[in-house]
């Protein structure tokens, strides 16, 4: 699959993504729905409409691909080609959405033999559109992005996942380790609640580093396919390559600091 095939995918993704993300947009100041699937975790009726318009859509265009989206799953048999793969989060950053705010987008990726190829995260509350596919760098609305130069570890802006998620309180004792090192290292510790708001932000060179302590490839597919084609680095929080399977540790950085943000987790772990 060349360069020109990608390119032409992702076009034609835009639009699905663009569609579903103001759909949920429009739905966000009157959610019809709001219900708990886990004691910290909500689903809402702009997650479901949204993940319909992206199914439906990416299944009337690639009928031979496999999907599996966060809410629903693996939606599809298994006769079609394993090799390739979307993976879907209509939205992400529930909690920050039934909020109404305005930090959550939808993150959808194209993996080829479990590595990500194609990426668009849309944050529909800010109005930024953010595409990638392998090779062929990364744009906002149009217009290519590139992570920090950052270069001093003190200067740095680093930012974590929310505490509340799967096994809520390992995670909580792992963030806060992390937090706490971070702290005594970075210029500020952030925590905004959404992987695909912090992905995009990093991209962009707004953050420096963010950490995930429990992920699904739903998290990070998109974002990791962002910030490596803006000149980024991802790696697990060991250094060892992402593979992405559910609840894998993640770092994402500006590349430049990486081997710092590295050392500073394993001093949180060793804690």
């Amino acid at each position: 699959m060349g360069n020109m095939d990608l390119k032409s995918i992702l076009a034609k993704v835009e639009l699905i993504v663009r569609e579903a993300g103001l759909s949920a947009l429009s739905l966000q100041e009157n959610l019809e729905e709001v219900r708990f699937k886990s004691p910290k975790d909500l689903v809402t009726s702009a997650d479901l409409s949204s993940e319909k318009i992206l199914v439906e859509g990416i299944s009337k265009l690639f009928p031979e691909h496999r999907i599996r989206t966060e809410e629903a799953g693996v939606i599809e048999n298994f006769s079609k080609d394993a090799s390739l793969q979307w993976v879907i989060d209509p939205v992400d950053g529930t909690i920050n959405f039934s909020r109404r705010i305005p930090l959550w987008g939808v993150s959808v990726a194209l993996l080829q033999n479990q590595k990500p190829i194609v990426a668009i995260c849309y944050l529909p509350r800010l109005g930024e559109m953010f595409m990638a596919y392998k090779n062929g760098g990364c744009f906002l609305n149009g217009k290519r992005i590139f992570v920090s130069n950052t270069s001093a570890i003190e200067k740095a802006i680093v930012s974590n996942g929310d505490f509340n998620v799967g096994n809520a309180e390992k995670i909580r004792i792992e963030n806060l380790n992390n937090f706490s090192e971070e702290a005594k290292s970075c210029m500020r510790v952030k925590c905004m609640g959404s992987a695909v708001a912090e992905g995009t932000f990093l991209a962009s060179g707004r953050l420096d580093g963010f950490v995930m302590t429990m992920s699904y490839p739903w998290d990070i597919a998109g974002i990791s396919l962002l910030i490596e084609e803006a000149n980024g680095k991802v790696s697990r929080i060991d250094g060892s390559p992402l593979t992405y399977t559910d609840g894998e540790q993640v770092l994402f950085s500006n590349g430049i600091l990486h081997q710092d943000f590295l050392e500073i987790l394993k001093r949180a772990k060793d804690n």
